[in-house]
């Protein structure tokens, strides 16, 4: 939400277990006699628990109540984490991305099909294809009027949040330390890799 291409304009999805379980119903998950629709695997970045594992038990317990069997694989560190996402060995798996200093840095590489590069950690790993989001991205790039910039943006969110490659759970804080005489610096999650052109101290 901090960065200034962010857009609210997008679809909100409540928690709905009636739809839910409707649409996987609708879509031939029926539930078995134990109650189970069918099982996959939850990958989580390995590190402190309140980091990610708290949170893959939470939302295994969640999935449960529409008949989704979570079994949590927890990687014994990072590499090996990263082995297994860049390689697609896993059904799903929690994950932090973010902007960077632009988008094309960082979310550009999440959404490209140009960018399905398996064995290679924080690209398409989960191999997303749109045509509409590569032709949105490639303008994105390029475009240097920052209210054109923000409308295509604006659009590229809409349907990513509609197609859902990625399921947003949380915005993780970011904090940037500075020396008060230090003026105009941004404080953002761009923080210190954002232009420093118009930073200044204060004399």
């Amino acid at each position: 939400p901090s960065s200034p291409f962010y857009s609210a304009d997008v679809e909100k999805y409540d928690i709905n277990l009636d739809k839910a379980n409707g649409l996987l119903d609708a879509a031939g998950y029926a539930k078995k006699a134990d109650g189970i629709r069918f099982s996959l695997s939850m990958d989580y970045i390995p590190g402190p628990v309140e980091q990610q594992k708290n949170l893959a038990e939470y939302l295994k317990a969640s999935l449960k109540k529409i008949g989704i069997e979570v079994k949590i694989h927890q990687s014994p560190d990072f590499p090996s984490w990263a082995k297994r996402v860049s390689n697609w060995e896993f059904d799903l798996t929690m994950d932090s991305v973010w902007n960077w200093g632009d988008p094309v840095i960082g979310v550009h590489r999440t959404y490209l099909s140009s960018n399905i590069r398996k064995g290679v950690i924080w690209s398409n790993t989960q191999n997303y294809v749109n045509p509409r989001v590569d032709e949105l991205l490639a303008q994105a790039a390029v475009e240097t009027d920052i209210a054109r910039r923000k409308a295509i943006y604006a659009e590229f969110q809409k349907i990513v949040v509609d197609d859902v490659p990625i399921a947003y759970i949380n915005t993780l804080p970011f904090h940037v330390a500075y020396d008060k005489r230090l003026k105009n610096i941004n404080t953002t999650i761009w923080g210190s890799m954002s232009p420093m052109h118009q930073v200044y101290w204060d004399k």
